[in-house]
C-alpha cells in the first residue's frame, strides 16, 4: 500500500525507478498533483522506462525543461540516459543537434 506522504517525494520515486519498481513508482506518482513541477523528471523517467515515452520525445521534454532551468534536479542525467538509450537502439538522436545547455559557472 502506498502512503502519499512517504512516497510523494521525487527522490524516493527516482529510487523506485532505479530499482525497477515501476508499479510502486506509478502508484506514488498517482498521488502527486498534476501541476507539481518537482515530479516532471521522474514522470519522464517512468515513461522512458515503461516504454510509453520514446527516448527522443523524452529528450525533447528534457530540453524544454532545461531551457527554463538548466540546473533542474535530475534533468541533465536523465537526458544523457535517454540519449544513450536512443543511441543503443539506433534511433535518431536529438543530442547530436541539441545538446543539453552548458553549465554556467557562478561567480562568487
Amino acid at each position: 500500500m502506498v502512503e502519499p506522504q512517504t512516497e510523494a517525494d521525487p527522490t524516493r520515486i527516482d529510487a523506485l525507478l532505479d530499482a525497477g519498481d515501476l508499479v510502486s513508482a506509478r502508484a506514488a506518482l498517482a498521488t502527486v498533483p498534476d501541476g507539481d513541477e518537482r515530479f516532471v523528471v521522474v514522470k519522464i523517467k517512468l515513461g522512458l522506462y515503461d516504454g510509453s515515452l520514446a527516448s527522443g520525445a523524452a529528450m525533447q521534454q528534457l530540453i524544454q525543461l532545461m531551457r527554463r532551468d538548466e540546473n533542474f534536479p535530475g534533468a541533465k542525467a536523465l537526458y544523457q540516459e535517454a540519449s544513450s538509450v536512443a543511441w543503443q537502439a539506433r534511433q535518431s538522436n536529438v543530442a547530436h543537434s541539441h545538446p543539453p545547455p552548458p553549465a554556467r559557472r557562478r561567480e562568487s
